[in-house]
């Protein structure tokens, strides 16, 4: 032991061991980073640890051994074997990261082939190319006419217009859309007019690759848009190797003798309406009928525009609801299996409180057309209306498969996330200005926000909230907002039930019985509540049935009164089964 650290100075262990200790953690600093990149797994680091401490003491025994007086002397031959041992370790390394990498694109191939059905698409809205932004109702029509006829498919998943046109416009990444949308493909286009002549362009793109599938250009007259339509249509499936309903000769664009000026006011409508301008698609769609009384889908999407009249503007529901059925009437009689005209259907038999009647038309427009958008959207509203809760939510999630750009959808499957406890507050209000951000002109949004807001007492959000609603469809805000801060503050809510029970701005209101018991409920006043909940009618005095499940209620959900106004309405409503993307 006396001649133990001589020795050791002599053959400069300590220095070997710091050194080597030193080059080991910097080599390990490097194999963390690399490994973070490549993704390797943490055996494989283990692994090295353990074989760098191993390293460590062969380090010292060769020190050892060839150390004489302070110098050592390596030979030629264990030089050849380190060198060895190096390419041995650098290949396992090699493999390991390659492997790694390797099932890391097989993981994320995995991943986009589960995302994106590769039988699926997005119809683009195609560029209008006549130089006149005026026209954009044209080619935005062609392009959900197509997309209409696509989604006739049973085998092909075809995203929504809301979600498809909400990148208009946009000069986005067809690998970001196809992720936003979850499809394999979209199909892009331009239309242009010039007279009566009209040049369509189309090609299908693969959102994965960028690759183009196919193209084509078409120079026809006008009166031939359907035929042009429907070629397109079905040289999209027979890319996709879509099974055609009906074999071959099944047209997927009814082939009408349709005078070309009613389908242009039926263009104009589709815009005015997809953009919730109610009063004006309603008008355009008159006019489409007007000319041509045998426009079956021009009738169908007049009623489904005068359905949803009495939720964007003064019109009296009775009115717009008779409207609607006769126009709907109309359009069953012209052709018995249009999809839409059952949706008209549905959501005036649910405003007017018939249910079992809505429940009948609304399942025949889905048993029609089981994955529009629409239709599951008005079922699950629906079934929220008749208190069927959980169900709703379950068929929103099927809405939103198939329109998951959709702020309508996403607002009404947040509000019942939120009254069923599926969703904490935290994550409710970062959702809710997701939504927002991403549909800011939406009255519909910045209604059904205002009421998650309530919920969540974030009284200032709600507060803004209705003000841009109210803003948005040409009206007062303050009246509205002095609701919310009566609500917020028990010192104003005498003035708030004041404005309510008698301010011109707050009409709209007092007209609809639901809506104004929602708001006195809330301002302390459950006598008037009940009695104003009591002038609830089965005409269609309420568009709102949905807003009785409201949390808002709770106080009065056992008092007699209440529950004597639900009989008489006939809810709480059991529906028919109905089956849904394989799902009763």
């Amino acid at each position: 032991m006396q001649n133990l650290l001589p020795r050791l100075k002599e053959r400069k262990l300590v220095q070997w061991a710091l050194a080597y200790l030193a080059f080991a953690f910097a080599l390990i600093q490097v194999l963390d980073v690399v490994a973070q990149r490549f993704g390797w797994p943490d055996l494989l680091e283990r692994v090295l640890i353990l074989a760098l401490v191993l390293g460590f003491f062969v380090t010292l025994v060769i020190a050892w051994y060839h150390g004489e007086r302070g110098a050592q002397r390596v030979s030629g031959t264990e030089l050849l074997i380190l060198a060895l041992l190096l390419a041995i370790g650098g290949g396992l390394l090699w493999r390991a990261a390659k492997h790694s990498a390797q099932a890391s694109l097989t993981g994320t191939a995995k991943a986009v082939a589960v995302a994106a059905p590769g039988k699926s698409i997005a119809v683009l809205p195609f560029v209008n190319m006549s130089g006149d932004a005026k026209n954009d109702y044209f080619s935005d029509g062609i392009t959900e006419e197509i997309l209409d006829a696509l989604a006739q498919l049973p085998d092909l998943k075809v995203a929504a217009r809301t979600s498809a046109f909400a990148f208009k416009g946009k000069a986005e990444d067809l690998r970001k859309v196809g992720e936003a949308l979850d499809v394999a493909t979209v199909l892009e286009g331009s239309v242009q007019t010039s007279g009566d002549e009209v040049r369509i362009t189309a090609q299908l793109i693969d959102t994965r690759s960028g690759y183009h599938l196919w193209s084509e250009k078409y120079d026809r007259k006008l009166t031939s848009i359907f035929a042009v339509e429907d070629e397109i249509s079905k040289a999209i499936a027979d890319k996709l190797q879509v099974q055609l309903a009906g074999g071959n000769a099944h047209a997927l664009v009814a082939q009408e003798e349709i005078d070309p000026r009613a389908h242009d006011f039926y263009l104009r409508g589709l815009t005015l309406l997809a953009s919730r301008s109610v009063a004006e698609a309603v008008e355009a769609f008159r006019q489409a009928v007007a000319i041509d009384p045998n426009y079956a889908q021009g009738w169908a999407a007049l009623a489904e525009a005068q359905a949803l009249l009495p939720a964007y503007g003064p019109t009296a529901p009775a009115i717009a609801n008779r409207d609607a059925l006769e126009s709907a009437r109309r359009a069953l009689a012209l052709n018995p299996d249009d999809a839409l005209a059952y949706v008209a259907q549905g959501m005036v038999f649910s405003n007017q409180m018939r249910w079992a009647q809505a429940d009948r038309a609304l399942r025949r427009a889905l048993s029609l057309a089981p994955r529009d958008a629409e239709a599951l959207n008005q079922y699950a509203q629906f079934l929220h209306a008749v208190g069927q809760l959980a169900p709703a939510l379950d068929v929103l999630d099927r809405a939103l498969q198939a329109d998951p750009m959709s702020g309508i959808s996403a607002s009404i499957h947040l509000q019942l996330s939120l009254q069923l406890g599926r969703v904490d507050a935290a994550t409710a209000g970062a959702q809710a200005k997701r939504i927002l951000a991403a549909h800011p002109e939406s009255v519909f949004v910045h209604r059904a926000t205002s009421t998650i807001y309530l919920a969540l007492r974030d009284y200032a959000e709600a507060e803004a909230q209705v003000r841009k609603a109210v803003a948005l469809n040409g009206g007062d805000p303050e009246a509205k907002a002095l609701l919310i801060r009566g609500i917020a503050d028990p010192g104003q809510r005498a003035r708030a039930v004041q404005s309510l029970e008698f301010s011109p701005a707050n009409a709209d209101l007092r007209r609809d019985p639901i809506l104004c018991a929602y708001y006195l409920i809330q301002l302390g006043q459950p006598a008037s509540a009940l009695e104003k909940l009591g002038e609830i009618t089965t005409d269609g005095s309420s568009t709102i049935p949905q807003m009785l499940w409201s949390r808002a209620f709770a106080p009065l959900r056992n008092d007699p009164r209440f529950k004597a106004v639900l009989k008489r309405i006939g809810l709480p409503y059991v529906p028919e089964k109905i089956e849904i993307g394989g799902k009763s």
